[in-house]
């Protein structure tokens, strides 16, 4: 696996729980599409259907790409099983 296809998974997740994803990179806000294209590092916000952020996750692509989840809002455990997901991707 590459930190592309991991990165896509990971918003796969995020999508199919029913929320939105936001992308923000050295402050300024990018898409999907740079946060998977054009940048070495990126902080994912989950955001909910009232537009209020959930938490975020920090991603990087200077970790192997097992690594590349360096980071993230403990409450994501709850809402995605983030850790439950990043043992089934990485196993």
């Amino acid at each position: 696996m590459t930190h592309r296809q991991y990165l896509k998974e990971l918003f796969k997740l995020i999508e199919s729980k029913g929320y939105k994803i936001e992308c923000e990179c050295e402050g300024m806000e990018i898409t999907k599409d740079e946060a998977l294209t054009q940048v070495d590092e990126t902080a994912i916000y989950v955001i909910d259907k009232n537009g209020h952020s959930l938490g975020w996750i920090y991603w990087t692509f200077w970790n192997n790409w097992d690594e590349s989840i360096s980071d993230y809002t403990l409450e994501l455990e709850k809402i995605l099983k983030l850790d439950k997901f990043i043992d089934t991707i990485t196993a």
